[in-house]
């Protein structure tokens, strides 16, 4: 199973006022509220598909369109080398 996660050195964090942002070596990168929900739950333990199950259910959007706008967002991240995808699974 895949399951990503933010890269070494990368962290997700909220501000007070609830925005969330990636923290990378470079420095920081805001996120829209919907980055923001996925990122959140890269945690190398959730694969996209629970991923987008659980936000689907969360905000009642269509699966097949969250599991893309989630699908997308990896595969950005990923590029930028901000996120890993394991295929290890801890029980």
């Amino acid at each position: 199973m895949n399951a990503p996660a933010l890269a070494p050195g990368v962290r997700f964090r909220r501000s007070a006022d609830g925005q969330g942002a990636l923290l990378i070596p470079e420095g920081v990168v805001n996120l829209n509220d919907s980055a923001a929900a996925i990122v959140e739950l890269l945690d190398g333990q959730r694969t996209v598909d629970e991923i987008a199950a659980l936000l689907a259910e969360r905000y009642g959007i269509d699966l097949a369109v969250v599991r893309s706008d989630i699908e997308d967002l990896v595969q950005r991240l990923s590029q930028k080398l901000w996120l890993v995808r394991s295929t290890a699974r801890t029980p």
